[in-house]
């Protein structure tokens, strides 16, 4: 067994299953092993970490619906229970929504900011990966948009969990990373300080807490796992510190 990650606010209804991945876990042979899920197994089928993640949180049918992670701002509807999971990999985006129940979605991170987001009215999941990138270009604001589109969701009633990422303790960038923020956010008290010369440590979390607001979430749906990838050595994978690395697995489902 291993401890795993989750949102104690979205423990709090019954249809929904989440979880995030730690680093390592417990072999059936006692043994630390690290997980690695984007390596096939000798026979090229579903990885073997994938569905042993997936059923310690009680997903039986393995079939994990991701989709090619490009650092943008594109989102996918899982609309149509009929998809399989080999064909939403090949679709480029950074974010997928669906009120499908049975159909685990989840996104890859090793600093990037995992989010989840959740209508308990309608009964809507979705799974974010919000770099930098993806958060220069609002892509919270416009999943919150696009719930609102497709589903009907009122953003006063969903609710976000940012999960594990590289924080403003350790996120260090150069002054052209800072500018597209302050045009966003021109008081940045919260989300910036200065580092070395001509550097700033970047907060990802507190500038997508702050978007979300902007989309109409209330401050108080809005929460985050207080773990910083880059300062979780034993926990977490971090790009960051570690440049060639494993992924954290970050997933929700509609229990059928």
């Amino acid at each position: 067994m291993f401890k795993k990650f989750k949102f104690n606010q979205f423990e709090t209804f019954p249809e929904l299953v989440h979880a995030i991945s730690p680093r390592c876990f417990k072999n059936d042979q006692g043994e630390t092993e690290e997980f690695f899920f984007q390596e096939k197994d000798k026979y090229g089928e579903t990885n073997y970490h994938v569905k042993r993640f997936l059923e310690s949180i009680g997903i039986t049918n393995n079939d994990l619906y991701l989709v090619n992670q490009v650092h943008g701002d594109k989102i996918f509807i899982l609309d149509d229970s009929g998809l399989v999971n080999s064909e939403v990999v090949k679709k480029s985006a950074d974010a997928l929504l669906t009120d499908i129940p049975g159909k685990p979605i989840g996104v890859f991170t090793a600093d990037c900011l995992p989010i989840l987001i959740y209508d308990p009215r309608l009964k809507v999941i979705g799974a974010i990966h919000a770099g930098r990138r993806g958060s220069e270009q609002n892509i919270l604001l416009k999943v919150v948009r696009e719930m609102n589109r497709v589903y009907g969701s009122r953003p006063k009633e969903l609710i976000a969990g940012i999960g594990p990422a590289i924080g403003g303790c350790c996120y260090e960038v150069e002054e052209a990373c800072i500018q597209p923020f302050r045009k966003m956010l021109p008081d940045d008290t919260h989300w910036c300080r200065s580092g070395l010369p001509g550097k700033y440590f970047l907060d990802l979390i507190a500038v997508n807490k702050m978007e979300g607001e902007k989309a109409g979430l209330l401050q108080e749906n809005i929460f985050s796992i207080d773990q910083c990838t880059c300062c979780s050595t034993r926990n977490l994978y971090s790009y960051r510190r570690e440049g060639k690395t494993g992924r954290i697995l970050t997933t929700i489902m509609l229990r059928s």
